[in-house]
């Protein structure tokens, strides 16, 4: 999961605002009684809805479309209990709910499909499928007018990688100068697409779906938001992600492919999860013609409701090409959910990197014990595929809810763990003390609970902004003219309710949870250099000592913290790569964190090192063009 950039003169321009104002515009009885309600006040049983996957592709639809239909009932239940049923809470919980009992995840999962009129008929729904027209152009607009969001635009390239762009930049130091404006957006569409990440923590409107998905599938889910034009022949060049998806047509059409995974074998210096972004080329002619093992899997138009699956590692790419004119109500928008698993380090290969860390073993078989290490490149993509498949499985979508046995759950997650690390490197794993692999998976489970709980609440919050916002317009809608503009206008106070201040303190609390859990892990490693002093550095060393193009960073997406990796450094302005594969230009360098103390070089202190995971030719083309550069300084 990613949160959107926030632009640095943007914060600045607000930074004299008074924080305290908040509480005479929001309404804490209400929020706190909307979050007294507990998660797990109605058992939803899960248990019951669980069916094996039919080898086919009208088996699996039938069978997912069976649980929807199983779970609608106690979805209605939790709609209820929240005040959701107008938000079309039930729907969306309901197809979570299906789609979670599911076991078809990860690189064991398959893609599917499911049409409007199936899943009008699975709920029963005589008013009509809930996903259809949910959110619009029109709702759009009016999120941007109301709120402080940002945006970026995607490249349109099919045979290179994935890049994205800021939609908007500050064109001064006002609010007004700050905020993202529709003809901004506007003149995005004409280029590409538009993504708005994390848009159901920023936008009101789309916060019930996303706590849906977050209590249905029991993870701490998050919703983005991509917007394309009528007519794009590329909207998303061929790609993977970190992230299995549910992705909902809410307006227009889409037309997606999605192809098997690439074998990680055929490349093990790529990451699986990255692949078609950034640096990493994934033409769609190489999916076409089943290069790296791809065979195409889905090839469908998607209809406003309609539903599609993609497990993480799928690759996929779209288009809007259609006989649709381009106009607003005819742009393609559709919600993308995604289940969390690997970005939260809820699978086993997480699991055992995490156990061999704290008890100080060595990686001699995968070679991962840096924080910073990308642990989906290098030798792990070289195990035989049932050891590697297994090892990249995500922990079982009943490992956070709190419904269930919770030791229960971390006993047989503890079992596979050591199974699948015996089978990894038997060495390794004798190395790690029984203790610590049941110990390292509770650490998981504690972490996974704060981050659910930081994304409910955070949910709930953006929940109740949108009801204050229905209220205090209803309460000025007898006004005209002069006397409706001054009630409505944008205060300092009101400033302070926007998504840009409302979202920081939850960033704050996941930066701690994943802190937390990397510290523990190292507690037990002792992996200071040697001849290093802790003492003698700044307090503040991770965001002033140099950084250089290759370091292993934590980059600030929106106020949270994400591994990535540097690949431009200029002064003060830093690009770099994220662990997703997803490219950010022009970071501030108090927006990157060092994750270690730079180590002094016995050699030229400009010498620079290629970024990790590029392929022999990309490192050739990277070494020519530091020679060019020497050169050009009279080295």
């Amino acid at each position: 999961m990613k949160f959107p950039s926030v632009s640095i003169a943007a914060l600045a321009a607000f930074a004299s605002l008074n924080v305290s104002t908040v509480s005479a515009f929001t309404s804490p009885s209400s929020i706190s009684s909307i979050s007294s309600i507990s998660k797990h006040t109605l058992p939803i049983s899960h248990v019951s809805l669980k069916a094996t996957i039919e080898a086919t592709d009208s088996g699996l639809d039938e069978s997912i479309l069976t649980r929807i239909s199983a779970s609608t009932e106690e979805s209605k239940q939790w709609a209820e209990m929240f005040d959701l049923t107008e938000e079309a809470g039930a729907a969306y919980h309901a197809l979570f709910t299906g789609i979670r009992s599911s076991a078809a995840l990860g690189v064991k999962g398959k893609p599917f499909y499911l049409k409007s009129s199936q899943i009008l008929h699975a709920m029963d729904n005589a008013d009509g499928n809930a996903f259809e027209g949910f959110f619009s152009f029109d709702d759009l607009a009016k999120a941007v007018e109301d709120d402080f969001l940002d945006a970026n635009r995607g490249s349109t390239d099919n045979r290179q990688g994935w890049k994205v762009m800021a939609v908007s930049t500050p064109r001064g130091s006002s609010f007004q100068d700050a905020r993202m404006t529709l003809d901004e957006v506007n003149l995005a569409l004409e280029k590409g697409t538009v993504i708005f990440n994390t848009a159901g923590s920023h936008i009101p409107k789309l916060a019930s779906a996303t706590l849906a998905c977050c209590d249905a599938a029991a993870l701490p889910c998050a919703l983005n938001m991509y917007v394309t034009a009528a007519g794009k022949r590329t909207s998303a060049p061929p790609h993977t992600d970190r992230q299995d998806v549910i992705v909902i047509q809410t307006q227009g059409q889409k037309h997606w492919r999605v192809y098997s995974p690439p074998d990680p074998a055929m490349k093990p210096d790529a990451d699986m999860y990255a692949r078609g972004k950034g640096d990493d080329n994934l033409p769609l002619y190489s999916l076409e013609e089943g290069q790296y093992g791809c065979q195409k899997l889905l090839d469908v138009t998607l209809e406003a409701g309609d539903v599609l699956f993609i497990p993480a590692a799928f690759p996929h790419t779209t288009d809007t090409v259609s006989d649709l004119e381009n106009v607003p109500s005819n742009t393609s928008i559709h919600l993308t959910f995604n289940f969390d698993t690997h970005v939260w380090d809820l699978n086993y290969l997480s699991a055992r990197r995490l156990a061999l860390m704290r008890a100080g073993v060595n990686d001699s078989k995968l070679s991962q014990m840096k924080e910073e290490d990308n642990r989906y490149v290098g030798e792990v993509n070289k195990l035989a595929k049932p050891v590697r498949d297994d090892l990249l499985s995500n922990l079982p979508l009943d490992f956070l809810d709190d419904t269930k046995d919770l030791n229960k759950a971390v006993d047989e997650v503890t079992a596979e763990l050591e199974r699948i690390s015996k089978e990894v490197d038997p060495e390794t794993y004798a190395a790690v003390p029984s203790s610590i692999w049941k110990e390292t998976v509770q650490q998981i489970q504690n972490q996974g609970v704060k981050l659910f709980d930081v994304h409910r609440d955070m949910y709930l919050a953006a929940i109740e902004e949108g009801r204050l916002r229905k209220a205090e317009e209803a309460m000025t809608a007898h006004l005209e003219g002069d006397a409706l503009k001054r009630a409505r206008a944008m205060t300092p106070e009101k400033m302070q309710r926007l998504s840009l201040f409302r979202v920081q303190k939850y960033y704050e609390q996941i930066d701690e949870a994943k802190k937390e859990l990397a510290d523990w892990a190292k507690e037990g490693s002792a992996t200071t250099d040697s001849g290093s002093d802790p003492n003698a550095l700044p307090q503040d060393w991770a965001f002033t000592l140099p950084v250089k193009v290759g370091d292993q960073v934590e980059a600030d997406l929106g106020g949270a913290f994400f591994p990535a990796t540097v690949t431009k450094a200029g002064g003060n302005s830093f690009d770099v790569k994220f662990f997703d594969g997803d490219v950010m230009n022009g970071l501030d360098r108090s927006q990157v964190k060092l994750l270690s103390p730079p180590k002094a070089s016995a050699g030229n202190d400009d010498e620079e090192m290629p970024p990790p995971g590029l392929t022999k030719k990309e490192l050739k083309r990277w070494r020519k063009k530091q020679e060019k550069s020497k050169a050009k300084k009279g080295f």
